[in-house]
């Protein structure tokens, strides 16, 4: 019988792998402008590849939480990290901007169903308030990774060009192919005689008719799409709008990731004495205070860089306090169907934010009002999204 794993070991196996999603995405933001020039297109419609890559990574998690339920974590790891390496290897070859966007999907689906197992496999070995601590430290160990990204990505730039941020991107899906293989503990397969194909659809069907779930879940997703909006336009923001350079831009961005580095230890501090959806309310009301202010800045022709970094902090550094607890939340109301829970939670949160993310690009004017804007009403609609689930499933 294999031995229990330690929850910090967990935790930091898991966290490596998590990180694959933040470095896919903001190791190659500081290449943007060169990537358009590279292409022959605005900054604008590279941008949207970042929005692609979250739709794909939708897709990913929608297949992989059941699957990972049916066949096994690990199984269902290596196929996505397999298509995530392919893909990633071919990117740097691509001919044109339709090209980039295909492999970006493609990249995208493999990276979002080797990551679905994370939270699944912390419901394996943790319930309750010890899964909150774990998915909390998870979510330390993943923002290095948002810190370090764009600086890594601003060295491989200026080495060896654009590409060699894709290559380095196979290589880390080499590394977590073997990290899944030996260290990670392998959970014995449940019995599941429901067909592969009505698990896919029924497994969903219970996570969706679970009222406090669903709270949770849909709260996860629109904070999260209120801090993706930021990143799909944090190189205009502070790059064009407000003339930073891009080496400059690693430190404004860090800035925000340094905030959740800071709220997620609080976090660890607060579960001792508050429940996780009392602080989960708690970040929501903040995050919409934030986004409200943005706004507020942004009609009134007020947005002065010194007044929106710290707001955009704000609503960053909440989603550290959101995100752990809902996940937590939702996990233990799931036995038999984590993986799809999980599936469920990270395919609403990514591909809403793709959706918003795809909005931004599209509705852009060359003025932060669209990115202001779309902050604001997601970060709104998630507080109230979240209260009105809970006073439902408390009536």
């Amino acid at each position: 019988m294999q031995a229990p794993i330690s929850p910090r070991r967990l935790a930091l196996l898991l966290g490596t792998l998590v990180a694959l999603g933040p470095l896919a995405i903001d190791t190659y933001l500081p290449a943007l402008l060169a990537m358009s020039e590279h292409f022959v297109v605005p900054i604008h419609d590279v941008e949207i590849s970042v929005s692609i890559y979250v739709l794909g990574v939708a897709l990913g998690q929608w297949l992989g939480g059941p699957l990972s339920d049916h066949f096994g974590r690990k199984p269902v790891a290596y196929t996505g990290l397999l298509l995530f390496i392919a893909a990633s290897l071919l990117i740097p070859f691509s001919r044109d901007i339709q090209a980039l966007y295909v492999l970006r999907f493609l990249q995208a689906v493999g990276g979002g169903a080797s990551v679905v197992i994370a939270a699944a496999s912390v419901r394996d070995h943790f319930t309750g308030q010890q899964a909150a601590n774990v998915l909390t430290s998870i979510g330390l160990v993943m923002l290095i990774a948002p810190l370090l990204a764009p600086a890594v990505g601003v060295v491989l730039l200026n080495v060896a060009g654009w590409q060699s941020i894709f290559f380095m991107l196979a290589g880390y899906g080499v590394m977590l192919m073997l990290l899944v293989r030996f260290p990670l503990p392998t959970v014995p397969q449940r019995q599941d005689n429901e067909l592969l194909w009505h698990r896919l659809f029924n497994a969903y069907g219970r996570v969706l008719r679970n009222r406090p779930a669903m709270g949770f879940i849909l709260a996860n997703a629109l904070a999260f799409s209120a801090l993706f909006v930021f990143i799909t336009d944090a190189a205009f923001l502070y790059m064009e709008h407000f003339g930073i350079s891009p080496e400059r831009f690693p430190l404004y961005f860090g800035a925000n990731v340094v905030t959740m580095l800071g709220l997620n230890r609080l976090n660890v501090v607060l579960l001792r004495r508050y429940a996780s959806a009392d602080i989960m309310r708690a970040g929501l009301i903040l995050q919409a205070l934030a986004g409200v202010a943005l706004l507020a800045l942004m009609l009134t022709d007020s947005l002065v860089l010194w007044a929106v970094v710290p707001l955009i902090m704000t609503m960053a550094g909440m989603v550290a306090l959101v995100i752990p607890n809902g996940i937590a939340g939702f996990l233990s109301l799931f036995d038999r169907d984590s993986g799809a829970a999980t599936g469920l939670n990270g395919t609403l949160q990514f591909l809403l934010a793709g959706l918003i993310g795809t909005i931004l690009g599209t509705w852009h004017d060359g003025t932060p009002v669209p990115m202001t804007l779309l902050m604001a009403g997601s970060s709104i609609a998630a507080l109230v999204v979240f209260l009105w689930f809970r006073k439902g499933a408390e009536r």
